[in-house]
């Protein structure tokens, strides 16, 4: 992306660094002003240094005139030092004066070292007329008039010196003064003028980000509130061609990008829609042919059931019917007149016959009704343990005469199932009859109850008889299919049919060692459930 030559980076980092040398200008026009004032103060300090030194000279000089003046009168001077001590502080306090003054080295300076060399020469002069008029003094001799007069005249001309000393550095420390308050005042100024440049220079400062920045950036956010919501064609205005218009152009291709993608979706939508529901109409068509054509095949599968159970019951029926109509013939020709008539036995042997084939008749009957008809469960709490101590009680006299040993039932802690007790207790006793059946020469029946996971209690029936062959395992429980030479194959199916409406499973496997194992799955009762 190329560079903007006036971009909005640049102005910024302009700004700042101009805020910047400002800081430093005003940094150091303060430390300037600082340093000048602290100049100023030490000026001060040193004026008054300098007129506190003159003030106590002049004081010293009036001490010692006023106390000459007791002298010279003879009224001696209580608790007032002798005047040579006076004129020895006096001579110190001169050179006190005289080192402040040739310490500052100016040239103001300078032109005070004569006045006071002056001071100098006045206070030597004024020393010896006192002296030699305290002597004299001190010696019962009164002063002269004229050593009067030439004292008061020295005195005079010094107090005039002091005077004049007095007058320069009052002069000296109120220029410091006016320095002072002039470098105040100019400090105000700047301050007056620094707080106006900086009020400018936000205000300037706001209304250029507010109209570079603020107001563009909440424009975008707005159209990126919009775009959001699905107003694709919210657009923002350019108006400059700094980073932030160059945002408010990407932002409106963006935008226009969007927009065509959304018009590609809706019309790939519109055509997905149209194609769905071509497609849906031709599913429908198709379902219903697959309907017409299900019903059509259950339709065909219930006729061939019906020819099926048809053929099955003509099949198991004709048997018995031949033998009750050979009987029958027997009978009438035995009662007829041409022979002699048979015996109470023979009628007897006949009659048993009949009832034999009447009633296994009507045994294949029942089972074909049963497997035909299969009643809705009752459903109720089953214990499974006691249910299997039950049948298995029914047949130990069957087992036993058939040389079979029952083993124990193996324990479960809970083993209830919510089911038909009189359905369950036909699976099971259909199970454990074929198991007897099974074994006509004797063997182990044996019957095992344990859980399958958390809700599924398993029930194994067990034999040691000749086994289903692997091939057969899953044809036994089909309709008409039966291993035994007088079965029906309905037994079977109808305990697949009542375990399944029980939400089981049923299922045979080979046992280890020899023999057949039959496994029936059902889900245990819920815990909340106590029904």
């Amino acid at each position: 992306m190329d560079a903007i030559r006036a971009g909005i980076g640049r102005r910024i980092n302009l700004a700042v660094r101009l805020a910047f040398v400002l800081v430093l200008l005003v940094g150091g026009i303060s430390v300037l002003l600082a340093r000048t004032i602290y100049v100023g103060v030490e000026e001060g300090r040193q004026r008054s240094l300098e007129v506190q030194a003159i003030e106590r000279i002049h004081g010293t000089v009036q001490h010692f005139i006023g106390d000459l003046h007791l002298v010279f009168r003879g009224i001696p001077a209580r608790d007032h030092q002798p005047p040579g001590l006076v004129l020895e502080d006096l001579r110190t306090r001169i050179a006190v004066y005289e080192a402040l003054e040739r310490a500052q080295g100016s040239d103001e300076a300078g032109q005070e070292l004569a006045p006071l060399a002056k001071l100098k020469s006045l206070l030597a002069e004024l020393e010896t007329v006192s002296l030699a008029a305290i002597e004299a003094a001190t010696r019962g001799r009164a002063p002269t008039p004229g050593e009067v007069a030439l004292t008061s005249e020295l005195a005079h001309e010094v107090s005039v010196v002091i005077e004049d000393l007095h007058a320069v550095h009052g002069k000296k420390f109120q220029r410091a003064i006016n320095t002072t308050q002039r470098q105040m005042l100019l400090i105000s100024a700047l301050y007056v003028a620094f707080v106006f440049s900086g009020g400018l220079l936000l205000l300037f400062g706001d209304r250029f980000l507010s109209r570079n920045l603020v107001i563009p950036i909440t424009r975008l956010a707005e159209a990126a509130v919009h775009i959001a919501s699905g107003n694709l064609s919210r657009r923002v205005p350019v108006r400059s061609s700094d980073e932030v218009g160059q945002l408010s152009r990407a932002f409106n291709r963006m935008a226009e990008r969007l927009e065509a993608h959304e018009a590609e979706r809706l019309t790939f939508e519109a055509e997905l829609e149209r194609q769905v529901k071509e497609r849906t109409r031709e599913l429908e068509e198709t379902s219903a042919r697959l309907r017409a054509t299900q019903a059509e095949l259950i339709r065909s599968e219930r006729i061939a059931v019906t020819g099926q159970i048809a053929a099955g019951v003509t099949h198991e029926i004709r048997t018995p019917l031949n033998s009750l109509a050979i009987n029958v013939q027997l009978l009438r020709r035995e009662l007829s007149g041409d022979s002699a008539p048979p015996s109470f036995r023979e009628l007897l042997d006949a009659l048993a016959a009949l009832e034999y084939e009447i009633t296994r008749i009507n045994r294949i009957l029942e089972e074909f009704v049963d497997f035909a008809r299969l009643p809705i469960p009752k459903l109720e709490r089953v214990e499974i343990g006691a249910l299997l101590q039950e049948i298995l009680g029914l047949l130990r006299p069957q087992a036993a005469a058939a040389g079979v040993r029952i083993e124990p039932v193996t324990p479960v802690s809970v083993a209830s199932v919510r089911g038909d007790q009189d359905q369950l207790r036909q699976v099971f006793l259909n199970l454990a009859h074929n198991a007897l059946q099974a074994m006509p020469n004797g063997g182990v029946l044996g019957v095992e109850v344990g859980r399958d996971g958390e809700r599924v209690v398993k029930i194994a029936i067990a034999d040691s008889g000749p086994g289903v062959p692997e091939a057969e395992r899953e044809l036994i429980f089909l309709p008409f299919v039966s291993t035994k030479t007088d079965g029906l194959g309905l037994g079977l199916p109808i305990v697949r049919r009542i375990v399944e409406a029980h939400g089981g499973s049923v299922s045979c496997q080979a046992r280890v060692g020899g023999g057949a194992v039959f496994t029936v799955r059902l889900p245990l009762t819920p815990p909340s459930d106590g029904g």
